[in-house]
């Protein structure tokens, strides 16, 4: 598990609960031009699909928020399809319109919030 010197950033429930939180930006040729995720990295690995490589395992993703914001109205949804948070250290996303995967026609940006378990205790 992250085994770094980590801040907890409020009271929870949830033993050892740890934030990563960044930004991912999507160039109009879909390639991710910038990030500003702390305690991980963003690539592009296939159409609309972004995997978020973590730098730790954790035990558990607790709350996950993925938001896309872009400067005229897309009719993109980022939408989590698989995570290994506790062995591969990875978690995938796609952007999809209805439920197809998708590459942005235009810049854009997506917001990352996760919460993950970094004990072995249960709640």
């Amino acid at each position: 598990m992250a085994n770094r010197y980590l801040q907890q950033f409020y009271f929870s429930f949830v033993k050892k609960l740890t934030a990563v939180k960044g930004y991912v930006d999507i160039a109009a040729d879909a390639s991710v031009s910038a990030s500003s995720v702390v305690g991980g990295v963003v690539t592009k690995t296939g159409t609309g699909e972004y995997t978020l490589t973590l730098t730790d395992k954790y035990n558990a993703i607790v709350n996950a928020n993925l938001t896309l914001q872009a400067a005229t109205a897309v009719d993109l949804v980022p939408q989590i399809v698989s995570q290994d948070v506790s062995g591969a250290k990875t978690v995938v996303f796609k952007l999809l319109t209805g439920a197809t995967a998708t590459n942005p026609a235009a810049v854009c940006r997506v917001y990352i919030n996760l919460e993950m378990r970094n004990s072995s205790v249960a709640i």
